[in-house]
């Protein structure tokens, strides 16, 4: 699953980051289907727990990376 699918819509942009962070996250995501409908979550790098992937979770998933 690529980033640039959920951010297809957005105004957000990866071009600040690496293409290995960009990896590593996308490495991360989980795929889940609810009611015929595919869902993307990731596990949080501070909460520890499982999250929606908004186009404003991608950034801010990224943005922990770097810290």
């Amino acid at each position: 699953m690529k980033l640039q699918q959920i951010l297809k819509d957005s105004n957000y942009k990866l071009t600040q980051f690496s293409q290995d962070m960009i990896e590593a996250l996308e490495n991360r995501v989980i795929e889940k289907q609810s009611k015929d409908k595919i869902t993307y979550k990731v596990m949080c790098l501070i909460r520890q727990k499982e999250i929606n992937l908004t186009p404003e979770e991608i950034i801010r998933q990224l943005y922990l990376q770097i810290r």
